[in-house]
């Protein structure tokens, strides 16, 4: 019992993820200090979870009531790419970040640009995100594919302690 429970921990415990994620860069513009997290490290190209965070650069408090938004440029030799999304709070496990779902559709090197708006305030800000190519589907799904052997090792490994139980039984 107590191995059972030690494993399901480690397997839990693996599975978690940091709200913010990777910092990406950090600018202060203002009376803002700005910061851009990533939840994947490294970014790769498809859809991917940007969360700011914005903060009081007198005291280094979150502030919570800004207006934010991302727009990301990518320039190439012969065409240009740009998307852009409000960062909210609703999109954001950490209630003191504002998070984007952004579809970065090739790899490549994109300017960031995090334009913030408050009543009183607004800054802008602009950073570097190295974006990389999709992981190939067999790294992305290996867990998928190593999950069916395991079944079936520990489903063996059941039966035989089973028929063995039964042998030491009938002696």
């Amino acid at each position: 019992m107590r191995l059972r429970l030690i494993f399901l921990f480690s397997v839990l415990v693996s599975t978690v993820w940091a709200d913010g994620g990777k910092l990406q860069f950090q600018r202060k513009a203002g009376a803002f200090n700005i910061s851009l997290f990533s939840a994947a490290s490294p970014v790769r190209a498809g859809r991917a979870d940007l969360s700011v965070m914005v903060q009081n650069s007198a005291d280094q408090s979150p502030i919570l009531d800004a207006d934010v938004n991302l727009h990301l440029v990518r320039r190439d030799a012969n065409s240009i790419s740009a998307v852009s999304a409000p960062a909210r709070h609703e999109h954001a496990t950490n209630k003191l970040l504002y998070a984007a779902q952004m579809d970065l559709n090739s790899p490549g090197q994109y300017r960031v640009e995090i334009s913030v708006q408050t009543k009183k305030e607004s800054a802008i800000v602009t950073g570097a995100l190295e974006v990389l190519p999709p992981e190939p589907p067999i790294l992305a799904h290996w867990p998928y594919f190593v999950a069916l052997p395991v079944v079936v090792i520990l489903f063996m490994l059941n039966q035989w302690l089973k028929q063995k139980r039964r042998v030491v039984s009938r002696q």
